[in-house]
Formats: structure tokens, C-alpha cells, sequence
């Protein structure tokens, strides 16, 4: 069925989605606003490349950075303006999944399958940490209702074909996981009546709008000995010992919290039945979508190492292909029982990160940890701060967090290569520089200075700044003043 065979209640359904997407947005817009939980270091890191309009940056590509440089331009460096636009950009996937599933399916499943998507505990989280994550569902998402429309349409736009290369130019502009999307689309090429839908002069138009979009990302690692592409091959860990079976087990059972312990166990079933696929250009478009990324970053988690949301690409389809196998097979109990499941946790996560003592109350201190505390420690480090040339951070996290939180500051704040290796964006791009930084205040994770000793002449110790961002969680960094810099001993 189609989006052109509409249902009496067609009407009812596209006005209910709307409504109910437009309030839980708003509802995740609020709370983000009132939120006590503050930026974590991984969203000050993008914060700090929103500053620098750019192409490409160390450890990603650059569309999170446009994006938290666009909602911070219109309303300011607030923690919520940092985040705002991943509400947004899940209502929008929400809304290219309605549409996609209206026309693989009906009115019925495209209302569950939109609804799901914002109830998803997966998309909970997404939508409160500006991560990658949003920016690559939403254009994932939109490539799937291009796709939908190209497959099941009686003639192809070159629109579609147009709208399908950019959702993908700028998926990869977004997160490089993206590239899942054009694998799953040369192996739907195995399908006869897929193939002759696609395998025509216009998916030209869509191969070159995609390298088009994704070619300023690629000059810009080119011209950075390809830092980006480096560092996301350091991720995969295959450098390591291979095969993790405990790994892939663990890989394995995250999914039920990233996509619900209802829709991932109803996958399980239905890709096991293959009479349950109906073998359809529909349902093999959506088994293709769905185990693309999923049985390759299940093979990754079992070769080396995978977190749970490094497989989120899978859902946008699984999540159509579930809804619709469920719908059509009269179990849509087991779809509303499964929203209602999500929305308790929608109003639980609600309150929690409203509340973070509801948090701790429930054990899960540890949760929150990285988004709590940073103002005040980062606050007391630089109370040490004037009179040196240079705050001096061996550690990711801080140096974030400082740049961050003490954006203001007069006293200049860079990064220490403490093992003379390139590992950070910061490292790269703000480092310790001896000719102007000739005494500096040094902070560091570790509470001695062996690291430091072979580089400068004089070494004391200043003292420790401890915070508690939880019950039971310390986060302590200890001060030196350096100076007389003499270089790094040689070997």
C-alpha cells in the first residue's frame, strides 16, 4: 500500500502525529532549558569548533559544529543553545519516517512509525546531547523517503534522485556512518525490480550531488594529513587483539536499550521468518537499511570494539519494517504497549534530567557524571590563573570544558602532548607554545610529575582541585606552575 491509497481516518492520523510531535518537542525544548545538567566535554569540544567556521575538524566532519555555530549565533553560548537543534533534528527524521512509511505502507503504520521514533530511548537521550547522532538519523531518515518515493513511484523524479544525494552528501558531512547508506543502496541493486527503479542516468544526479556536498570535507583532510579519517581508524581498534565475543555480547544487548525491548525483539522474529519479509521491493528495501550498518558494526564489536549507538543507522528502517510487519499482521497491541512503555520513560528521563537527585536516587549517579561540575572546578582552576602566560591541560575533557566555561578569560588556555603524539583536536590546534608560554599553570589527571620533568627545569606543586559530580564520584586534577621549558628529552 501507498501514501495514495489513504484510509478514512488518514486525516485524524497525520493531525494526532503533528500534534503529538509538536508538544514533545516543545516539552524537550523546556528541558533543555531548565535543565541543571551542564554541557559535557564532548559537546564543549563542538562547541569550540562552532567558533571556527570550517570544512572539517580533527575527529569529525563539520555539520555538528554548522549547526551548534547557528543555534548559538541566534540565542547565545547557553547550555541549551548549544543543544537545541537535536530536538529538531529528530522531530524532522520523525516526520521523513511518517512520510517514508505513508508511502511503503498506510496512514496506521506511518502514525506508530513516526510516534516510535520520538518515543524511541534511544532518540531520548539523542535529543538532549548534541552528538553526531541527530545530524546523521535526520539525514538518514530523509534519504529513506527520497528512496521510498524513487521505488514505489510509477516514475522516478529527477527531484527524488536530487534529494536522495543530498540527504547522503550531507549525512557524511554529519558522521562518516553515512557511508552505510550508499553500501545498503548498491546492494539493493541484487533486487531486479529495485534495480530497474534505480539503475537508471538519474542516480547519476545523486552520485554527484552526494560527492559534491561530501567533496570540501575531503580537500580539508587532504590538506590536514586526513586527521579525521586517522582518527576514526583509531576508533575501530584494529590495531589491537582481535575478537571479542564478551564485547559483541554486550554490543549485542545495548541494542534492546538503544531500540526498545519490544521493537528489537520483534526484529529478531521477523528477520527470522524470512515468509514473514513477503519478499517485496518494500520489505527488502527495509531488511537491506536495517542489516547494513547493524551486521557491520556487530562485526565490529566482535573484531575489536563497538558502542551500543554506533549501530543507530539500523533503525530508522528497522523501525518501518517492524511497525508495518506488526500492523499488518493485526498486533498492533504489542505497537501501543510498546508506546506506552516509551513515554513512562519519556516522562522519567523528563524528570530526571530536571531533577539529577531523582538521578542519584535511583543509583544512576554515575550516568550524569561527565555533565555535572564543570563550572565550579573549572572556576577554581583559574582562580590560580592570573600571572601566568598560559593555563596548561594534559586531558581532553578539561581543556573542553575550560575553553568552554572560561571562555572569557584573559589568561590563555592550550594543550600539553603528553606523549608526543597527536590525540586530540586541541593538541593539533591550540598547543603549548615555549616561546610565549614561558611560565604556565600546568593541570593534569595524574598526581605526580614524571610526564613534565624531562621537559621543564622547574616543577612545584600548587595543589589539588577535587569535584564530586555525583555520590560516591570524584573528578580530581592536580596544579603545577612550570617553567624553564628545555624541550623533550630524546630516547
Amino acid at each position: 500500500m501507498t501514501a495514495d491509497n489513504h484510509t478514512p481516518l488518514a486525516a485524524p492520523f497525520w493531525r494526532n502525529f503533528w500534534m503529538i510531535a509538536a508538544v514533545m518537542t516543545g516539552l524537550r525544548i523546556l528541558t533543555l532549558i531548565m535543565s541543571p545538567l551542564g554541557i559535557g566535554p564532548d559537546e564543549a569540544q563542538y562547541w569550540f569548533w562552532s567558533r571556527d567556521f570550517n570544512f572539517g575538524y580533527y575527529s569529525k566532519p563539520p555539520l555538528i559544529a554548522w549547526a551548534i555555530g547557528l543555534t548559538t549565533g541566534l540565542f547565545g553560548n547557553a547550555d541549551w543553545a548549544v543543544r537545541l537543534s537535536a530536538p529538531f533534528f529528530h522531530l524532522s527524521a520523525a516526520s521523513f519516517l511518517y512520510l517514508a512509511a505513508r508511502r511503503l505502507y498506510d496512514e496506521r503504520t506511518a502514525f506508530w512509525t513516526g510516534l516510535g521514533w520520538l518515543l524511541m530511548p534511544g532518540v531520548l537521550l539523542s535529543s538532549f546531547i548534541m552528538a553526531t547522532d541527530a545530524p546523521l538519523l535526520f539525514f538518514w531518515s530523509a534519504g529513506l523517503f527520497f528512496l521510498a518515493r524513487i521505488v514505489t513511484g510509477p516514475v522516478a523524479r529527477i527531484s527524488d534522485f536530487a534529494g536522495l544525494g543530498g540527504a547522503i552528501g550531507l549525512g557524511l558531512m554529519s558522521k562518516y556512518a553515512m557511508i552505510y547508506f550508499p553500501t545498503g543502496l548498491a546492494l539493493l541493486l541484487l533486487s531486479k525490480p529495485l534495480r530497474e527503479k534505480l539503475l537508471t542516468p538519474r542516480l547519476a544526479i545523486t552520485a554527484l550531488i552526494a560527492a559534491a556536498l561530501f567533496a570540501p570535507n575531503i580537500v580539508w583532510n587532504a590538506q590536514h594529513d586526513f586527521q579525521t579519517l586517522s582518527h576514526t581508524a583509531d576508533n575501530a581498534n584494529w590495531g589491537a587483539q582481535l575478537f571479542h565475543p564478551l564485547a559483541f555480547l554486550e554490543f549485542f544487548g545495548g541494542q534492546f536499550a538503544v531500540f526498545g525491548i519490544i521493537p528489537f525483539a520483534a526484529l529478531i522474529y521477523v528477520l527470522a521468518q524470512r515468509s514473514a519479509w513477503r519478499i517485496n521491493n518494500r520489505d527488502f528495501l527495509l531488511v537491506v537499511f536495517t542489516l547494513t550498518p547493524l551486521l557491520i558494526v556487530a562485526g565490529q564489536a566482535f573484531l575489536s570494539r563497538a558502542h551500543a549507538n554506533w549501530a543507530a543507522a539500523a533503525y530508522p528502517a528497522a523501525l518501518m519494517l517492524v511497525t508495518g510487519y506488526l500492523c499488518r499482521e493485526k498486533r498492533e497491541g504489542a505497537v501501543k504497549l510498546n508506546a506506552g512503555i516509551h513515554a513512562v520513560l519519556f516522562v522519567a528521563f523528563t524528570l530526571g534530567v530536571l531533577s539529577p537527585a531523582l538521578i542519584e536516587r535511583a543509583g544512576l549517579s554515575s550516568a550524569v557524571r561527565d555533565l555535572r561540575g564543570w563550572k565550579a572546578q573549572t572556576d577554581d582552576i583559574m582562580s590560580y590563573a592570573p600571572g601566568y602566560d598560559a593555563v596548561l591541560v594534559d586531558d581532553r575533557y578539561l581543556i573542553s570544558e575550560m575553553l568552554y566555561h572560561q571562555k572569557d578569560s584573559p589568561v590563555e588556555i592550550a594543550a600539553i602532548d603528553p606523549n608526543a603524539s597527536i590525540d586530540n583536536h586541541f593538541e593539533a590546534f591550540r598547543p603549548f607554545d615555549p616561546t610565549r608560554m614561558k611560565r604556565v599553570l600546568f593541570v593534569t589527571t595524574r598526581d605526580d610529575d614524571a610526564h613534565v620533568d624531562y621537559r621543564f627545569h622547574d616543577i612545584k606543586r600548587l595543589g589539588r582541585i577535587t569535584a564530586e559530580p555525583g555520590a560516591g564520584q570524584m573528578r580530581s586534577y592536580t596544579l603545577y606552575e612550570l617553567s624553564g621549558f628545555y624541550g623533550k628529552r630524546v630516547p
